[in-house]
């Protein structure tokens, strides 16, 4: 009975946190707050993020074929993309000698350093 009530505690705790965390930070990191509105957003800032920092280039086509439809259609995608060019959030580049038409998206210096302050107050938030 007590490991119940631990655990009852524990998850209402959580998810507490989960929902504040989310309405106060909303204001403070806006590019974040730009992705977070949505799953795919989530996923796509997940994914950028993660091929930014492992160096590794990402083309529009292939950010969205790894959301899976069930989570975002193509045409939310590409239109959740576009929006976060014309808001200076991400940048969209082609490659020299290659194929003009495949683009290439890059989140801006502003937009890592947001996702970077937001992640590491994430971390000390969860961590204390």
């Amino acid at each position: 009975m007590g490991v119940d009530k631990l655990q009852k505690d524990s998850t209402a705790n959580i998810s507490l946190f989960l929902y504040d965390e989310f309405l106060k930070n909303s204001d403070k990191y806006k590019s974040v707050s730009y992705f977070r509105r949505s799953p795919g957003g989530n996923l796509l800032m997940f994914k950028i993020m993660h091929k930014y920092f492992l160096n590794e280039r990402l083309c529009v086509e292939e950010l969205i074929r790894q959301v899976p439809i069930t989570i975002a259609s193509r045409l939310s995608l590409f239109t959740l993309i576009d929006t976060a060019v014309k808001k200076g959030i991400l940048e969209k580049k082609s490659l020299n000698g290659s194929d003009r038409r495949k683009k290439h998206i890059i989140p801006t210096e502003t937009f890592v350093k947001e996702y970077k302050d937001w992640l590491q107050h994430y971390i000390n938030e969860i961590s204390s």
